[in-house]
């Protein structure tokens, strides 16, 4: 097998179980590398520090699969991660047929996303290293979920990065395109070919759950970039008056109209606009919400797209701090890990002096729980959101 050796100072962090190992940080290899191959990492000195995967190609050069020395990564050590997983899954009793069953690095298998939708998994590669294990993967998944089908979607990242080549489509037994799963009292339509990751948001299902408490019967509420209405429809339930969900996705859009119709619910306003030329427009018109919610995708890819994404989060803070009434609701989140929550805080304070608006901080939420985040790998810790009253 591969042996790789680290430079002198970086052992600390992988014994303290961070599972990266850039290619900047490799001294030496004990023959060339092949893209994909399974790799022993050590440190300077040549002591045993994990087992992996390479891809000599990209930054991130080495996934580590196990800090374990009698434990190498082999197809039963990836039975048994995907099984751990579901065992860990079992224990949430999350209140839906739908969930995240593997969260890559959370779950020790980085470069697998696997979700669940009722009766259908949807399985998203986005490592070669990984990809070399799909069998395997598949193979689990039928003996743990007896499932009616798997379907691989594409990983535009993965595909560019990475060099995955990957054809979207069925991979076990037939996956129609439409799905319908429930979360709480609601059922969601899931187009598993056609939509945004694989399918649906799960990872907001604490914030789904959150927003419930923040509206009463007959408020105005506002969704900014609302995909498929997840908390629109949460707020209608609840009784709003006055719903407006907006998207640039007509796609979207419609899968949320349908949504709308699936749970015997009226009345919400769907628009297809730019969020940033929408908010300005209710502006303009003097328009006003008891609640909003502003969940924008990723505006950073990586490090250096920091400062462009924040111009545009506090943009979207100060028109949305601008539409919220007095003593009502807003909320704005980031998907991204280079986003943290920190920053979220600064763009909020920086936004409300612009306006001239005191806000009070009433909740964070996070990814729910079957996204974990592991402690040492501040990376699986992504989706933040920052709730505040405005006064």
């Amino acid at each position: 097998m591969l042996q790789i050796r680290v430079k002198p100072g970086i052992e600390d962090r992988i014994r303290g179980f961070f599972p990266w190992v850039y290619r900047a940080e490799i001294a030496s290899y004990s023959r060339k590398p092949k893209k994909g191959e399974l790799v022993v990492v050590r440190d300077f000195g040549g002591k045993f520090l994990g087992y992996g995967y390479i891809n000599p190609e990209v930054s991130i050069a080495v996934r580590i699969l196990s800090f374990d020395k009698t434990k190498p990564v082999t197809p039963d050590l990836i039975k048994e991660r995907i099984k751990q997983a579901y065992e860990y899954r079992k224990k949430l009793y999350i209140n839906s047929n739908a969930y995240r069953l593997v969260h890559s690095e959370g779950d020790l298998l980085p470069g697998l996303i696997v979700d669940v939708y009722g009766e259908y998994a949807v399985l998203e590669l986005t490592t070669y290293g990984m990809s070399q294990f799909k069998d395997v993967i598949v193979e689990s998944l039928v003996e743990i979920l007896n499932p009616k089908g798997i379907y691989e979607k594409l990983n535009t990242t993965a595909e560019k990065v990475e060099g995955l080549k990957v054809k979207e489509g069925p991979l076990y037994g037939s996956v129609p395109d439409e799905v319908v799963i429930w979360e709480h009292d609601l059922k969601f339509l899931i187009n598993i070919p056609e939509g945004q990751k694989t399918g649906f948001f799960l990872d907001q299902r604490n914030a789904r759950r959150f927003v419930r408490s923040l509206v009463e019967p007959g408020d105005s509420c506002l969704d900014v970039f609302t995909h498929t209405g997840g908390f629109a429809l949460n707020m209608k339930k609840m009784g709003a008056g006055r719903v407006v969900a907006v998207d640039i996705s007509q796609l979207a859009l419609e899968v949320g109209k349908e949504n709308e119709k699936l749970n015997g619910l009226s009345g919400i306003e769907w628009v297809c606009a730019n969020a940033f030329d929408f908010l300005k427009e209710l502006d303009k018109k003097g328009e006003k919400f008891d609640v909003v919610v502003i969940d924008p995708p990723s505006f950073a890819k990586n490090r250096h797209s920091v400062p462009n994404a924040l111009r545009g989060y506090k943009e979207l803070c100060v028109r949305g701090l601008k539409l919220t009434k007095p003593g009502g609701y807003m909320a704005i989140f980031s998907c991204s890990f280079h986003i943290t929550e920190q920053h979220l805080l600064e763009v909020l304070t920086s936004a409300s002096y612009d306006v001239k608006r005191q806000v009070r901080v009433i909740a964070k939420t996070f990814q729910d729980k079957d996204h974990p985040w592991i402690l040492q790998m501040p990376n699986t810790l992504y989706l933040k959101g920052i709730w505040v009253e405005v006064v």
